[in-house]
C-alpha cells in the first residue's frame, strides 16, 4: 500500500465562507532561510497587497519570518485555497526572476478558522510578535516584516 498524505484541510465550502478568518502557516521548502535576504522579503511582503491575492483577501496581519510567512485574513468571496495557491506560484515565480535558485514554498500549507471566541486583534498581536519571541527584534514595531491593521 503507498503511503497516503492526510488530508489536513477543512471541506472545500469551509474555505469559501465571505470573511470567515483564517490564520495561514506558509513555510519554505526544507525551511530554507530566504528571507534573511530582505530583497526577497520585500518582494514577498509587496507582493501580498497585489493582483487577485491583495483584491481578494482581507488582510488582518502578516509577519515573514526568514523560513515561513504567518497570515491572518479572510476570503472575499473566492475560495482561499486557490487564491492561497496561485499566490505562492506567483511568488515563488517572482522570486526566481530576482535570483533566487531552487524551490521557495513548500507543498501545501497549516491554516486555522478562527472561531468566534477567539479575539482577531489579539491572534493579530500574537503573530507579529514572532520575531520579538525569537530574538530578531526587541519589540514587533521594529521588525521590517510584520505588520497588522490596528497598528
Amino acid at each position: 500500500m503507498k503511503n497516503q498524505r492526510k488530508n489536513i484541510r477543512l471541506p472545500r465550502e469551509a474555505y469559501q465562507i465571505p470573511l470567515q478568518i483564517f490564520s495561514i502557516t506558509i513555510c519554505t521548502k526544507n525551511r530554507r532561510s530566504l528571507f534573511q535576504n530582505k530583497k526577497y522579503g520585500e518582494l514577498v511582503k509587496s507582493s501580498l497587497s497585489t493582483g487577485a491575492f491583495g483584491i481578494q483577501t482581507e488582510l488582518f496581519a502578516y509577519c515573514l519570518m526568514p523560513d515561513h510567512l504567518h497570515l491572518l485574513l479572510a476570503p472575499k468571496g473566492s475560495d482561499l485555497v486557490d487564491l492561497i495557491n496561485r499566490w505562492k506560484s506567483f511568488s515563488a515565480n517572482l522570486l526566481q526572476r530576482n535570483g533566487l535558485i531552487g524551490p521557495c514554498w513548500q507543498r501545501g500549507f497549516y491554516d486555522h478558522a478562527l472561531r468566534k471566541d477567539e479575539d482577531i486583534r489579539t491572534t493579530a498581536e500574537y503573530i507579529v510578535n514572532n520575531p520579538v519571541r525569537l530574538g530578531l527584534a526587541m519589540g514587533w514595531g521594529e521588525y521590517p516584516f510584520s505588520w497588522h491593521r490596528w497598528m
